[in-house]
């Protein structure tokens, strides 16, 4: 740096280097929270499913059933708080990717004399169907202090359990 041989691009060079550090970053934790909300999406679906199987299996066996709706809802709970380790009032435990309480924005049992309808995302339903919208907060994983320090994640999720015999 004395005889300023060479420093152009060295500043070049420190120019390039932090956007491409950013823009690193970025896509670090964009990969990071997709994988993220992707657990989130998993463990509705899973609760879903469990809140399904809240039915009479005579019924099933003919192809149509319904479901308690508050059988359901205490099902789906149960088992949501269980696969994102959340307390009974829904706050995060210790090991839970969460960092506020998790809110059940949505639930909706579907049941054969409401349908063929569609949910209020749009989605048709044709079967019986669980509809759910659950939105938490993570924090965020890299990048902290520049966009925030959390991200909102809202899963939406229609699980149906429609299967066919056939012989």
């Amino acid at each position: 740096m004395k005889d300023k041989k060479g420093s152009g691009t060295l500043v070049f060079g420190l120019l390039f280097l932090i956007p491409f550090m950013v823009f690193t970053l970025f896509l670090v934790e964009s990969r990071l929270l997709y994988i993220e909300k992707n657990i989130v999406d998993d463990a509705v679906v899973a609760a879903g499913l469990a809140a399904l199987s809240e039915f009479n299996p005579i019924d099933a066996a003919y192809g149509e059933y319904s479901l308690d709706p508050t059988e359901a809802r205490e099902t789906f709970d149960k088992y949501l708080k269980s696969n994102l380790k959340l307390d009974n009032s829904f706050y995060p435990l210790p090991g839970s990717i969460a960092i506020s309480p998790v809110r059940v924005e949505d639930f909706r049992v579907y049941n054969p004399v409401d349908l063929p309808t569609e949910c209020p995302s749009g989605t048709a339903l044709k079967y019986t169907t669980i509809h759910a919208i659950v939105s938490l907060k993570v924090k965020r994983p890299a990048l902290v202090g520049l966009f925030g320090n959390e991200v909102d994640i809202v899963v939406h999720r229609d699980v149906d359990n429609y299967y066919k015999l056939s012989e």
